[in-house]
């Protein structure tokens, strides 16, 4: 093998390595290897990614997690988890209610869409009713088997934050959700050890982006970034490829699932 240097490296998913994990997070073998000059910086471009993923997905906002009382000082904590799909307003509110309901054994429970807000609103006939959010849930001990730095819950899709004193649900005031954000991600980011480097800090301090995609298409359509600026060039100086990983995540460094759907972009390098 070569060891010379390109202008330009072509990545699709239907030729990762075989040894890659998925089609978010996989290795690309180089034909011939590659040494970036001194000075040499790149850019990603050319992005093609399935807009694939789901409203609610398994393992990453599936859950939610809630407390009532019925009696005085006896209070039961439940996690509630959905069914992964593709959700709209009122089909999420129905599976809500239903899983709620469910769980408790009993029909204590409104839980409504409202169209014109876009919001989600429970109401009920229970003393105390508690919608628990990230910031609670890190502290808390009271739901078996939750991981606290890692909830998987549905809050950025009620996109409810903070301590959740406000959020309790009473026979006077129920709790009404923000503004759904049926999208899950709004963006998404492409990252990767081999190129990333101390040019990039990301939002939670990582230094391997390389690219942050906004997501700027419907659900089964194709999200495409063409767009190159001079500030999207990052160092590669006296950089040498062979095999490079590649990893697309959401804004929580967590791998997102295409569910099958490849993705392709464009390296270019420039000295």
């Amino acid at each position: 093998m070569s060891d010379s240097f390109v202008s330009k490296i072509y990545i699709d998913t239907r030729l990762k390595t075989l040894d890659s994990i998925s089609n978010t997070d996989f290795r690309f073998q180089l034909s011939r290897g590659t040494h970036m000059p001194v000075g040499s910086t790149f850019c990603i471009d050319e992005i093609n990614i399935p807009y694939s993923w789901n409203t609610i997905e398994a393992g990453v906002n599936d859950k939610v997690y809630v407390s009532w009382q019925v009696a005085p000082a006896v209070l039961t904590y439940a996690t509630i988890t959905l069914p992964p799909k593709r959700y709209n307003g009122a089909d999420l509110a129905a599976q809500i209610q239903a899983q709620i309901n469910a769980t408790s054994g009993f029909t204590a429970w409104i839980v409504s869409y409202d169209s014109t807000l876009n919001t989600i609103t429970f109401s009920g006939n229970l003393s105390v009713f508690k919608i628990w959010t990230d910031e609670d849930l890190a502290i808390t001990t009271f739901f078996p088997g939750l991981n606290n730095q890692n909830p998987q819950s549905i809050n950025d899709i009620f996109q409810i934050y903070g301590k959740t004193t406000g959020y309790v649900n009473n026979t006077i005031t129920p709790f009404t959700t923000g503004f759904l954000n049926l999208l899950n991600y709004q963006d998404l980011y492409l990252t990767s050890a081999n190129l990333g480097n101390f040019d990039v800090l990301g939002a939670r301090g990582e230094g391997s982006v390389i690219r942050k995609i906004c997501v700027n298409a419907a659900w089964g359509f194709s999200i495409r970034d063409k767009s190159s600026w001079a500030s999207d060039q990052m160092s590669c100086s006296k950089l040498s490829l062979s095999t490079i990983d590649f990893q697309l995540r959401d804004v929580r460094g967590r791998v997102v699932s295409l569910h099958g759907g490849h993705i392709s972009f464009t390296i270019k390098f420039k000295t």
